[in-house]
């Protein structure tokens, strides 16, 4: 049972926030107040709020019947990603049990959370970031705001798995985020708009590949919104390129350690994914058929239908490039620690 609703929540695309989460935690590490256990319980949270929204976004696309336009789309000849909540169209889970079903993980996400706010004496930034963080989650599918129906369900997302999630698991950890010695950690912020960015860009490339099956079912994604594919690629390299930037930022004002720029060993890949994503707009063909080891993992490839592959390609390459980059940033501040 466990298995099957993990499968169902897409569990293959936890790495995209649980990575960013043990960075966090790792970066607390060495911060006066620094809590192991609280920190850990704040990245189950956060995985937990990742499935569980997830599957609420899956209820309501359910309720709004927005795979219809896909296949439709598909029978006419057109690129379309019809993978889309299988296990509601198979009838092996009714609706009444996927709605429990969010209930437990959200209710998951909240016992955490009340477990470290209790812990951490009622500390109000937590109430505060987890505040926003659920509101943004939760009206990113759901009435009335349906915020990713309006152009700006990218930028939600990215806010609460950027910022929200290294500001709020940061301060699960070490209850460091500000205090009167060393004022607001500044680099935490940065780190966490870098990484938003990159979580954007996972949702941005699913929404520029798709942007002609949005629009036909009057999804309004900010690919949508942009129109042109100039304008498209243009935001899709902002989005990819400038968390280089921020970092390099945050090593020339002293924020953080030199070392933390061998980050830049991602780039590679992201150049790749620029350049798949510049021939999806020219209707050029990327070989997908023998994804380049190299790009990161591609989790079960054999068993993906071929005619979804043009898509998760590029879609797991930006989740290895986030994945790389917050392993590069922990793997310097272990080694940076050790070496204190």
């Amino acid at each position: 049972m466990i298995k099957r609703w993990l499968f169902n929540a897409r569990s293959f695309a936890v790495p995209q926030n649980l990575m960013p989460s043990i960075l966090t935690v790792v970066l607390a590490l060495g911060v006066p107040g620094f809590n192991i256990w609280l920190g850990i319980l704040a990245v189950v949270g956060v995985c937990m709020v990742h499935l569980g929204g997830n599957l609420l976004d899956d209820y309501f696309d359910w309720q709004d019947e927005l795979l219809s336009y896909r296949e439709e789309l598909r029978k006419e000849g057109e690129q379309a990603f019809t993978d889309k909540y299988p296990y509601l169209r198979d009838g092996s889970t009714t609706v009444p049990q996927l709605r429990r079903a969010i209930m437990v993980f959200f209710g998951i996400a909240a016992l955490c959370g009340l477990v470290i706010w209790i812990a951490r004496d009622f500390d109000m930034w937590l109430v505060c970031i987890a505040a926003v963080a659920f509101l943004l989650c939760y009206f990113y599918s759901a009435p009335p705001l349906k915020l990713g129906f309006h152009g700006l369900g990218e930028l939600v997302i990215g806010v609460c798995f950027g910022p929200c999630l290294l500001c709020g698991v940061y301060e699960s950890a070490c209850g460091g985020l500000y205090t009167e010695e060393t004022g607001f950690a500044w680099h935490i912020l940065a780190l966490g708009c870098a990484i938003g960015m990159f979580v954007t860009n996972i949702l941005y490339t699913h929404s520029f590949v798709e942007r002609h099956v949005d629009d036909v079912s009057h999804k309004k994604t900010l690919a949508v919104l942009l129109k042109t594919d100039a304008a498209g690629l243009a935001v899709y390299a902002l989005f990819l390129f400038v968390p280089f930037l921020l970092v390099l930022l945050c090593v020339l004002m002293g924020y953080i350690h030199w070392a933390y720029a061998f980050v830049f060993l991602m780039l590679p890949q992201a150049c790749w994914l620029m350049w798949a994503m510049i021939m999806f707009a020219k209707k050029v063909e990327v070989p997908a058929e023998h994804p380049h080891r190299w790009l990161g993992p591609m989790d079960n490839w054999a068993q993906i239908e071929p005619e979804n592959r043009y898509y998760l390609l590029r879609w797991y390459t930006m989740r290895n490039i986030n994945t790389g980059f917050c392993f590069i940033l922990a793997v310097v501040k272990i080694i940076l620690t050790c070496c204190a």
